[in-house]
């Protein structure tokens, strides 16, 4: 047995230190301590309570969020009309109108309504575009037809696509935000 470790060891060791060592080629892998693990314990989350809280935000959600949509849309509006009586291009007044869109933005194809999420998509990436080319003023002609559609949308309950009119009405707008040479993006 010793003559065959000395044969494998490598000239220059003892026999003991090669069979103590691991060839090169194999890997050792080291499983760090799971310790959010350890601190929740093997219980886990309860599936069905999870469901049934899901279930209660969705209803919830689609009941307040018409009432969410209709003060995001009146303060959109109130921005706006500040907006025009100080300086299209006041920084401030657009990103005020900015932070809505993105309120309204993130709702509406949360509870059902794309259309919303659509619109202020365009909306957002024509403001955005605006505050950062220069070149580029806000327009009552671009921004009026956008609130104009929301408005429609949510007084009508217009959940899903639109259907034909919805689709219609999404690319007329996004017509006119493209003619300004803002990106549509995805």
């Amino acid at each position: 047995m010793a003559d065959q470790d000395s044969a494998n060891s490598p000239p220059g060791k003892p026999a003991e230190a090669a069979s103590n060592s691991k060839p090169a080629s194999e890997a050792q892998f080291v499983t760090p301590p799971n310790y959010l693990k350890m601190k929740v314990g093997s219980g886990g989350i309860d599936k069905e309570a999870l469901k049934e809280a899901e279930i209660a935000i969705q209803v919830l959600g689609h009941k307040m969020y018409s009432k969410w949509a209709d003060d995001d849309l009146g303060r959109m509006r109130a921005a706006f009309e500040e907006l025009k009586e100080t300086s299209l291009d006041d920084p401030e007044g657009v990103k005020r109108m900015l932070r809505v869109c993105w309120d309204m933005k993130g709702l509406g194809g949360t509870f059902g309504y794309p259309l919303v999420t659509t619109i202020t998509h365009f909306l957002s990436n024509y403001l955005e575009h605006c505050l950062n080319d220069s070149q580029s003023r806000v327009s009552s002609a671009v921004v009026s037809p956008h609130i104009d559609a929301l408005y429609v949308v949510l007084s009508q309950k217009i959940s899903g696509d639109g259907g034909a009119i919805g689709r219609e009405l999404v690319a007329g707008l996004e017509k006119v935000v493209l003619k300004t040479g803002a990106r549509i993006g995805t």
